[in-house]
């Protein structure tokens, strides 16, 4: 009977060694995630900030090139000599490519900030 105890009793240290190990181990697991979590969030809030900024950079160019077509277009109703012409038609031309450049930066970004979004809607599931 006594040889029972003692079996019984180191059965019953090594199950209290195996939750104190199990508790450890989920102690360290909920600590890892409340750090991914926080690192989630704060790369969230830096995407938005860049979205932000990278919308509002987008929209003051889109004004100063609106500007610039204005101007544009009032230097070629003035226009009388073929040679300012061709410049206003070349500062057309670059005007319209400057626009589409920076339409294209703008649209691969935001496809830049939605794929890291998804990554890291991944990494917190």
């Amino acid at each position: 009977m006594f040889l029972s105890n003692k079996k019984t009793q180191q059965a019953l240290e090594t199950l209290r060694q195996e939750v104190t190990t199990l508790r450890d181990q989920v102690a360290e697991q909920a600590s890892l995630a409340a750090s991914e979590r926080e690192v989630s969030r704060a790369v969230g809030e830096r995407i938005a900030a860049l979205e932000v900024r990278i919308s509002s950079m987008g929209s003051e160019l889109s004004r100063q090139l609106h500007e610039v077509g204005n101007e544009i277009e009032e230097l070629s109703k003035r226009a009388d000599d073929s040679q300012v012409v061709e410049v206003i038609d070349a500062l057309r031309s670059a005007q319209i490519k400057l626009a589409q450049e920076q339409a294209r930066y703008e649209i691969t970004f935001r496809q830049d900030l939605a794929a890291l979004a998804n990554q890291l809607l991944q990494r917190a599931v």
